[in-house]
């Protein structure tokens, strides 16, 4: 079993590998727009930032933790005479 701490940075390798995957996806994408047409280099994607890392990792956490759910309940809680199961 993971500790906290192992469980954290797991979530970060997942983000940044995410990111990195869609990096690769997206330069091959700009590679076969680049051999059709000139020009093309202010759409080259660029390489994901720490903080970039950072903000999907913590969108990931959130996800598997259940904040977003529990948000969402708490919305529809408020709202007047509504019911609704998540």
């Amino acid at each position: 079993m993971m500790n906290p701490f192992e469980l954290r940075f797991n979530v970060f390798n997942t983000a940044k590998t995410f990111l990195e995957e869609q990096y690769k996806a997206n330069m091959a994408a700009w590679e076969v727009l680049n051999k059709t047409s000139k020009k093309t280099e202010e759409l080259s994607p660029s390489y994901p930032t720490m903080h970039e890392v950072i903000e999907k990792a913590i969108e990931i956490n959130e996800f598997v933790s259940g904040a977003a759910n529990k948000e969402l309940v708490n919305v529809a809680k408020r709202m007047s005479g509504v019911s609704v199961i998540f």
